[in-house]
């Protein structure tokens, strides 16, 4: 595989996710008894203009399964070389995963859409509803592994520890935001508006998180094989 080769495969990690938040948001501007405050993301992927959340995720999905190709070729020894390519492709797949298994509708959206229901693997939802949930966590478990992986590598090398601490605070913010709005905001927002816009906060803060930390990682290896490649 060439040199550029492994470039543009580094570079699907880089632009995908930040292209993939773009999307995201812009959709959600537009989206009709969409309320960010209390719905959750995934709910995105039903509804009017449902199939653009869907393929939003399965294309990121595959860029990222890409990028770890490319995370292979550029740390072929050495911290994260062995855990850090397939964390990416498992975090990739998983990503797949929750755009083919689609959400339920839930909590009034889209709009007739009885509220209750919450997300999450319970007796209500479908089969392909408690999918997504489990994919959700083992995509956001995968990340925080891989933030830990890359931050060791990162501060290990000159100017890396900014870059390390960014990935550490983000693998601490994550599972923390992750599991606690899970498990612990989303039953109370049924209970009144302050519980729900907690909800829909950390809803809110979960999706950057979840996706940034791709973009800083495939940036700092493209940086780092540009200086190697100019001082060979």
């Amino acid at each position: 595989m060439s040199p550029s080769t492994t470039r543009a495969l580094l570079a699907c990690g880089a632009v995908a996710p930040l292209a993939s938040l773009l999307t995201f948001h812009l959709d959600m501007v537009f989206r009709t008894g969409y309320d960010p405050l209390r719905h959750a993301p995934s709910l995105m992927m039903t509804g009017e203009r449902g199939w653009m959340q869907i393929a939003n995720f399965v294309v990121t999905g595959a860029l990222m399964i890409a990028c770890a190709v490319g995370v292979r070729r550029a740390l072929p020894a050495g911290r994260a070389s062995r855990w850090g390519p397939p964390l990416v492709a498992i975090y990739g797949t998983a990503m797949i995963a929750t755009g083919v298994f689609v959400t339920d509708p839930q909590m009034g959206y889209p709009p007739g859409t009885p509220p209750g229901l919450l997300p999450g693997v319970n007796a209500g939802s479908s089969w392909h509803g408690n999918l997504h949930w489990v994919a959700v966590f083992v995509m956001y478990a995968a990340a925080t592994l891989a933030c830990f992986a890359f931050a060791r590598r990162f501060a290990a090398e000159p100017g890396g520890r900014v870059w390390a601490a960014l990935l550490v605070g983000t693998g601490v913010l994550t599972p923390v935001i992750m599991y606690g709005g899970s498990l612990v905001l989303q039953p109370l927002s049924l209970s009144g508006e302050w519980y729900a816009a907690l909800d829909g906060i950390a809803s809110r803060l979960i999706i950057p998180l979840g996706w940034i930390w791709a973009a800083l990682v495939s940036y700092r290896l493209l940086r780092t094989r540009a200086a190697a490649e100019v001082n060979a």
